[in-house]
């Protein structure tokens, strides 16, 4: 097993976090750990012949909590198991393709009723008008450098609900990459600086050595 400091270390680039819960798989075939503090469960399902897995890791102070897909030649990492992947561990496999295999095998874990959900312990700064809501997440690595994740939901009668995730990689303001919408990086920096700068006059967001991040609780 990968200890979690392995996986910060690696996933210095993005994560995703669905507002809200967080999800953890039950204990499906046994568990194992490599410190008396780390649990692991996994599932197994198949896709066109090919064989997969979804490994759930868990701490018990939930410090440290993740979610891998592995295949034979990849492995990704959903680092606040949010249902997205936030990058690829291992192997060339492109995080798209890699997110329909997950999405799949989630969707047999809930069909099971094998799925938990938790509430998670994250610093996230929360801004809805309008019918959009706008959710900053700050994510601070223990072996890694501090990064934001900025996501839209925009639930307007007027338009079909959609997702929009972008990352600011080094928290600094500007964003970095774009994990999940059609929107580019220049049309949606205009709005995150904005939000921004409402977290910061709230003192919900605070700035230190340079870096915008949702003030700890």
């Amino acid at each position: 097993m990968r200890n979690t400091n392995g996986v910060t270390r690696r996933c210095e680039r993005a994560s995703a976090f669905c507002a809200g819960f967080l999800l953890s798989l039950l204990m499906l075939y046994g568990c194992a750990s490599q410190k008396p503090q780390l649990n692991a469960s996994q599932y197994r399902f198949t896709i066109n012949d090919e064989a997969y897995r979804i490994r759930s890791i868990s701490s018990q102070d939930k410090a440290e909590s993740y979610n891998e897909l592995i295949g034979s030649e990849f492995v990704a990492a959903d680092l606040d198991q949010d249902r997205t992947l936030d990058c690829i561990l291992m192997g060339e496999m492109s995080l798209d393709e890699a997110q329909k295999i997950y999405e799949h095998g989630l969707a047999l874990v809930t069909k099971e009723n094998k799925l938990r959900i938790r509430m998670p312990n994250v610093d996230r700064y929360t801004h809805s008008a309008d019918g959009v809501l706008i959710e900053i997440t700050s994510f601070r690595p223990a072996h890694a450098p501090p990064f934001n994740e900025f996501r839209i939901v925009d639930n307007r009668p007027v338009v079909c609900q959609r997702l929009t995730i972008m990352v600011d990689q080094n928290a600094d303001g500007t964003l970095d990459k774009v994990l999940k919408g059609s929107s580019e990086l220049e049309e949606v920096q205009p709005q995150y600086a904005e939000v921004l700068a409402a977290g910061l006059q709230k003192g919900q967001l605070v700035k230190v050595n340079g870096k915008i991040l949702v003030k700890e609780k």
